[in-house]
């Protein structure tokens, strides 16, 4: 079977080019202008759209093992599908944690039957109560790629040295939840108008800071690696930019709400947009936005968490951290990067792959594609003998609001918004999973 993806702008290596991409079975087999369509089965055609490499999510909540959840990895991982996601890093954070070979391996056998590629996290400590480190060689060993205990920050200075010292030893990845609890203690909101507007507690973005202040200091004089997990305040921001000038070892994302959602949105108690980290200031919006059009974030990643209504309901201060967001992910952040750089005004993306809209295009595409690639150790591009995991999506769709229905949950903070951009198709290994929106064959 031999597919022509015929007319449209492809981003190669992180740059766009207007070419036809011609797909064999599983394979790439020719990128190029005006390519012969002899001997090809179906053209799609791709006029005003973009063709890129499936997207890649470093923070996923697949509830497996877990309780009382509406949705599950079968459902979540339709759900990405629908997003453009090919591949999905599962957190450990689950009941039980995923802290011993034998949970890791059981859930690896569960996510093997998936239509997408599940790379499942260990947790950092045993049990995630941050005082002893898993078994990292046996860990390792089996083929654990990332270790984090999500959810909470390691506050134990000792135990995150020792962290970040197997890291070094094994090649991993230590992600941290770069949280104070003793600054956190009891918030549930930004600190500022919405803490005072709820009358609750607030979780200041000092309580970020402070602890990525840390961490880059232990980092220094070990060659370990250490991710930062969404990170959400102002001077977590200059903290990693001067690391990575220093040539540490660290990268960071940042998430879709944290760019297009402003702490107000809970003024009204909808506990739909209660997470942690918090939803911050425009402000810290405004320069969380702005790291992603410098290049300092490596990725844009969902911290997608599935929550049924039950854990959702009653008071700011009861209800459970959380959102989804998965199947919005790229049009919630596209849309977020597009007020930030247009006028204000609807207008299609011009002919121009050097103005501001296509750079812009250019960087969210990286941090869903190729940063989140190299801070797995992985590398991805279109090119020929690839396989053939491609997204077709149309950047410059008319605003909408994104359909929910692929989430049994129902704590999507992006119900009600309007949208610019789509993912249309999805192919995996050749394989069509995805057609305008809906899933297929999966």
């Amino acid at each position: 079977m031999r597919t022509l993806f015929a007319g449209g702008v492809v981003f190669v290596g992180g740059r766009f080019c207007r070419a036809d991409l011609l797909m064999e079975e599983t394979r790439v087999v020719a990128v190029d202008r005006g390519l012969d369509r002899s001997g090809v089965d179906r053209v799609v055609d791709c006029e005003g759209r973009v063709i890129a490499p499936t997207f890649i999510d470093l923070h996923t909540h697949l509830r497996y093992p877990g309780v009382d959840e509406d949705d599950d990895p079968t459902s979540i991982a339709r759900a990405a599908l629908v997003g453009g996601y090919g591949v999905i890093v599962a957190m450990a954070n689950t009941q039980p944690p995923i802290d011993r070979v034998e949970r890791w391996r059981e859930a690896n056998s569960l996510f093997a039957t998936l239509p997408i590629e599940v790379v499942q996290a260990a947790t950092v400590t045993l049990g995630r109560e941050g005082h002893r480190l898993v078994d990292f060689e046996r860990l390792v060993d089996a083929g654990v790629e990332i270790f984090s205990d999500d959810g909470s920050g390691i506050q134990d200075s000792s135990v995150m040295r020792q962290a970040l010292v197997a890291s070094a030893e094994f090649g991993v990845l230590i992600a941290q939840h770069s949280e104070d609890a003793a600054l956190a203690a009891g918030g549930v909101v930004n600190d500022g108008v919405a803490a005072d507007a709820l009358g609750v507690a607030s979780i200041p973005e000092v309580a970020e800071s402070v602890m990525v202040a840390r961490d880059i200091e232990l980092l220094k004089g070990i060659p370990g690696r250490l991710h930062l997990q969404h990170v959400s305040a102002r001077e977590s921001l200059n903290l990693f930019r001067q690391a990575k000038r220093e040539g540490l070892r660290i990268s960071a994302e940042v998430t879709p709400h944290h760019l297009l959602l402003p702490d107000t949105r809970v003024l009204g108690g909808d506990t739909r947009f209660k997470v942690n980290p918090p939803l911050r200031s425009v402000p810290t919006q405004m320069a969380l936005l702005q790291g992603v059009l410098d290049g300092s974030f490596d990725a844009v990643a969902t911290d997608h968490a599935p929550h049924p209504d039950s854990r959702k309901r009653g008071s700011y201060q009861e209800a459970a951290f959380g959102m989804v967001g998965i199947s919005e992910a790229m049009p919630a952040t596209w849309t977020a990067l597009w007020r930030t750089i247009g006028s204000g005004e609807r207008r299609k993306l011009g002919s121009d792959l050097a103005s501001p809209e296509w750079i812009a295009l250019g960087r969210l595409l990286s941090c869903l594609t190729s940063g989140p690639a190299e801070v797995l150790g992985r590398s991805i591009r279109l090119a020929p003998q690839a396989r053939a995991d491609l997204v077709v999506i149309d950047p410059s769709a008319e605003p909408r609001e994104i359909p929910s229905r692929w989430y049994r949950s129902g704590n999507s903070p992006y119900r009600g918004e309007m949208l610019i951009g789509r993912v249309d198709d999805v192919f995996l290994a050749g394989r069509q999973v995805v057609d305008e929106g809906e899933v297929v064959d999966a």
